[in-house]
């Protein structure tokens, strides 16, 4: 009975291939699926390549949403169109979306991309830029909370909140105005890329008030139970 029960809880389970800043060649083959097993959906934290991202939808036939970084830029393709963001992908940029999973399960991500404004590049924001563009996401979130009574489970970014896994350089400096996010909305868990293990940052999961904080390089298999 115990035995049911814990198998019956694994597969409610939420299956995240959370993926940031640099190719795996286990992720860019055949192999992602014996490697990780059931994955329901994909989360990807910006910096890499669009055709990586395109062949892991592809491959797994599953959703996979993404925020920008800020080395990504549109790229031109041979019949004259410019691509903004993976084919295939939903951009999550500014924007809060509730999942459908089979078996009846929800999962329901905000994201915002971008790193904090160091050069003229594009996907870069100063603090103040930021806290406006997390000030409109929270709108949008009240807005879908009334509606559908729905909490949002993960917030999906490409750079850390301040303080939290960032670096002392400006470009990987984390936002403030995450952190109030993180305490006004509560998320179960913050997913975000940008900070490598190179980089002597200690990167290991933090708790911050009632959410998770974790900064993912390269892949990461992450569960969540549904609710």
């Amino acid at each position: 009975m115990v035995q049911e029960q814990r198998e019956s809880s694994t597969a409610k389970a939420i299956r995240i291939l959370a993926l940031s800043d640099k190719v795996q060649e286990i992720v860019y083959s055949e192999a992602v699926r014996e490697r990780f097993g059931r994955i329901d959906v994909v989360l990807a934290a910006g910096d890499l390549p669009f055709p990586y991202l395109e062949y892991v939808l592809t491959l797994l036939g599953v959703p996979l949403f993404y925020v920008p970084g800020n080395h990504d830029r549109p790229t031109h393709t041979a019949d004259g169109r410019t691509v903004r963001f993976p084919e295939g992908a939903v951009a999550l940029d500014g924007r809060v979306q509730t999942i459908e999973l089979p078996n009846h399960r929800k999962l329901t991500v905000a994201g915002l991309g971008g790193s904090m404004r160091y050069s003229n590049g594009s996907n870069q924001y100063t603090n103040w830029e930021m806290g406006w563009r997390v000030a409109r996401l929270e709108t949008r979130i009240l807005f879908r909370r009334l509606r559908d009574r729905r909490a949002v489970d993960i917030l999906l970014t490409h750079a850390p909140p301040a303080g939290l896994h960032d670096a002392e350089d400006l470009c990987h400096q984390g936002f403030s105005t995450f952190l109030g996010f993180l305490k006004r909305v509560k998320p179960r868990l913050h997913i975000h890329g940008h900070i490598h293990p190179s980089y002597g940052v200690d990167t290991r999961p933090v708790r911050y008030y009632e959410t998770e904080v974790r900064n993912v390089y390269g892949a990461e298999l992450i569960e969540i139970e549904a609710r």
